[in-house]
């Protein structure tokens, strides 16, 4: 027979998961709105490139 805090922590697993996939759905979907303003910004005309370079 398992234990009352195993038992716990097993009936927690569930919520656990749907929270880490809540977090891990966030963090996707800034990633992908970064990169399609960092590849938008790449594709603006007239810009000068980042140091000042010429």
């Amino acid at each position: 027979m398992m234990d009352p805090v195993t038992l716990m922590l097993l009936g927690a697993a569930p919520a656990v998961l749907k929270v880490a996939d809540a977090l891990a759905q966030t963090l996707l979907l800034r990633a992908r709105a970064e990169l399609a303003r960092a590849e938008a910004a790449a594709r603006v005309p007239g810009d000068k490139p980042v140091g000042g370079a010429q």
